[in-house]
């Protein structure tokens, strides 16, 4: 699996927005030098992929090296998005007018004058690339004095724990709405009656928010409810322990414990497509019960997200109040606070953040 950070050769020092940006554009700055994911490895096969980050449309495609390369969708000589072209080998080729493009952004070809040298300006705008767990992660602005980083998610490169995915889904939520409903502990009961809620244990109980110097590490402990035909065994409830460890500003990962060293891990990652748009890169690992069909366990899953989604569509405002007076809080709301004190820390704006 790639690890290597691909470089962008010829981005500009001052990225600029995207046209029609939904942003504010100090919110979109402080957003676009974190990394995000932005396609799963095994989507990108062979033939690009259009994505949206942050209202910048993008082009993500591998090369016959396996290097990954994402790119803006935009030829610059007649403004053509590239997804309506196509990839012949390493290259990707204008719909429009043939124009062909390297892997480094370069134009390498303009079949109306083959004659005369290329332009050294006619490129694609590139960004920086990593591939890891799985995923093809992008930073839009990358900020060299004050560098951010992917989450450390370990047991992604671990044999003993199996991955599983669907595509990702997209929610009309924003990613920091739909974040913090995933560190909510005090819905579990109310909302996820149709999957592990327990309506006969609504209290929380106390918990401590430990700082870290990626976001936050909180441990809970959960009765649940046990669904008849769970893998977990025949019995009503069943305790989970959860350790939270999240990664500002948009990336969690949840580690349910079962004992006897059973992990069943949980990834949640919302991407902001636009401002009120989200894809949601929301997969498992787990290191027992590989016997357990993978659509099984993910139809659970998307069961549980399928609870979640009215609700977090449904929240005004649609942005996370990151002015802790804007909406109120209680004791069980702790992590959720700390959330929105470290997110307005990075400069998501004076009342709400992405």
């Amino acid at each position: 699996m790639s690890t290597t950070v691909q470089s962008p050769p010829n981005s500009a020092p001052q990225v600029a927005l995207p046209i029609h940006c939904t942003f504010e554009e100090t919110e979109w700055r402080a957003l676009a030098r974190h990394w995000f994911p932005i396609a799963y490895s095994d989507e990108v096969v062979d033939k690009p992929l259009a994505r949206t980050l942050l209202d910048q449309e993008l082009i993500v495609y591998r090369t016959t090296g396996k290097q990954v390369v994402v790119a803006r969708d935009l030829c610059i000589h007649r403004g053509v998005p590239m997804r309506h072209g196509w990839q012949e080998g390493d290259e990707l080729i204008c719909a429009y007018h043939g124009f062909r493009y390297g892997a480094d952004g370069r134009c390498t070809k303009v079949p109306a004058q083959p004659d005369l040298p290329v332009p050294r300006k006619l490129c694609l705008e590139t960004y920086a690339c990593i591939e890891r767990y799985g995923l093809i992660w992008t930073c839009l602005a990358v900020d060299s004095d004050h560098p951010t980083s992917i989450p450390d998610w370990p047991e992604l490169e671990d044999p003993a724990f199996l991955m599983m995915h669907d595509p990702p889904p997209e929610w009309n939520a924003t990613p920091g709405r739909q974040l913090e409903n995933f560190i909510d502990v005090g819905h579990f009961s109310w909302i996820h009656t149709g999957t592990f809620g327990n309506r006969e244990r609504p209290e929380v109980a106390p918990y401590e928010v430990e700082k870290r110097p990626y976001g936050f590490h909180v441990e809970y402990p959960y009765l649940a409810a046990n669904s008849a035909d769970s893998a977990l065994g025949d019995s009503p409830t069943i305790q989970r322990w959860m350790a939270y460890d999240l990664h500002l500003p948009l990336a969690c990962r949840l580690t349910v414990d079962y004992g006897e060293g059973r992990k069943h891990c949980i990834f949640d990652a919302p991407t902001p497509v636009s401002k009120k748009r989200t894809r949601i890169f929301f997969f498992i690992a787990r290191n027992f019960d590989h016997h357990v069909p993978t659509r099984q366990l993910l139809d659970w899953e998307n069961s549980i997200l399928a609870e979640d989604k009215p609700i977090v569509e449904s929240q005004r405002p649609e942005e996370l109040p990151v002015d802790l007076s804007e909406e109120f809080h209680i004791r069980s709301d702790r992590f959720a606070t700390a959330y929105r004190s470290a997110m307005k820390g990075l400069g998501l704006g004076k009342n709400y953040s992405a």
